[in-house]
């Protein structure tokens, strides 16, 4: 119950106060670590206390610490642990350095969308376009698409995390791997994000395979996909304020098969479907957005709630 109203409350907050995109992303974020974190805490402490019996000869479990808890919300890791490694001191002027790349990241967003997405974008609705224009465009897209996910990558898992983890001593600083040297699909998920990935093998992975779905890697490697999808999902709708899948079926669908099947693709090939890949999101969520300015909505609130308003757009120009 707890976690389900963590996360209708701030969704309220968020369409009442109609914060920008940036915002709605920065808040869902919170809003999803705080889960990630509060799972772990519950998944890793109830079982000392709900395996001791009273009157057994059995030592009471030591429970955590508010301290240990409070400490755990704020490390950059979502495994919880009653300690963790520690460093012996903070050095400040690494704090300051990976603070300010965050800060020059996020300016390189605004000028990655100014310059490469708005411009073509944003008359989307408003005139005819040949369908030619859409594929030209994801094609085009796959470049502020390329640099959004390796930028998205650096600002998170590097400048962000290693400020954190050196403000709070914290010495574990495996937040990625070589994800960029990845021959396939398997290889590069275990790697490029080595702290959501831990999260969910510990707790959604190796409970199913454990506890629900004895023994069926597959399904349980399917529910992984799954339940992040939904997740990254949840974060585009509500940011940008409509549904519009594609992230899913690409993350769950085409994702999911790919690393079931663990193909060597090669490096090459990795990359040219990480551009494709982008492109396709980048160049179908623009449009979407713009098409939500630009083109009347459907009759029906539902229809208008759930479906695409750019698939709309033309025949109404047409008419």
């Amino acid at each position: 119950m707890y976690q389900v109203l963590f996360i209708i409350f701030p969704n309220r907050a968020i369409n009442r106060e109609n914060l920008g995109v940036a915002c709605n992303i920065a808040l869902l974020l919170e809003q999803l670590r705080l889960i990630m974190k509060h799972h772990a805490f519950v998944r890793s402490v109830a079982p000392r206390f709900l395996s001791y019996k009273p009157h057994s000869d059995i030592s009471p479990p030591s429970g955590p610490r508010f301290s240990q808890y409070l400490y755990f919300l704020f490390a950059p890791t979502l495994i919880y642990r009653d300690e963790y490694p520690r460093t012996k001191k903070i050095r400040w002027k690494f704090v300051i350095q990976n603070f300010a790349q965050v800060g020059l990241v996020i300016f390189y967003f605004a000028f990655i969308l100014e310059q490469f997405v708005a411009p073509v974008f944003y008359t989307f609705g408003t005139q005819p376009f040949e369908p030619m224009w859409f594929v030209k465009n994801i094609i085009d897209a796959s470049i502020p698409g390329i640099l959004f996910f390796i930028s998205t990558n650096y600002l998170l898992l590097h400048a962000w995390m290693n400020a954190w983890a050196e403000m709070l001593r914290f010495a574990d600083r495996l937040f990625y791997k070589d994800w960029w040297n990845s021959t396939s699909y398997r290889m590069y998920h275990r790697t490029w994000n080595v702290v959501v990935q831990d999260w969910l093998y510990a707790y959604i992975y190796k409970d199913m395979y454990e506890i629900v779905v004895p023994r069926n890697k597959s399904l349980a490697t399917f529910t992984v996909f799954l339940i992040s999808a939904i997740w990254h999902e949840y974060i585009i709708a509500f940011a940008f304020r409509f549904f519009y899948p594609v992230l899913l079926v690409q993350f769950c669908g085409v994702g999911s098969i790919l690393v079931l099947c663990n193909v060597l693709v090669g490096n090459i090939s990795i990359w040219v479907s990480f551009c494709i890949g982008n492109g396709i999101l980048v160049s179908l969520y623009a449009t979407e957005y713009y098409a939500r300015y630009n083109c009347s909505p459907y009759s029906d609130y539902y229809a208008d709630l759930l479906l695409p308003r750019s698939w709309n757009c033309q025949r109404q120009l047409a008419v």
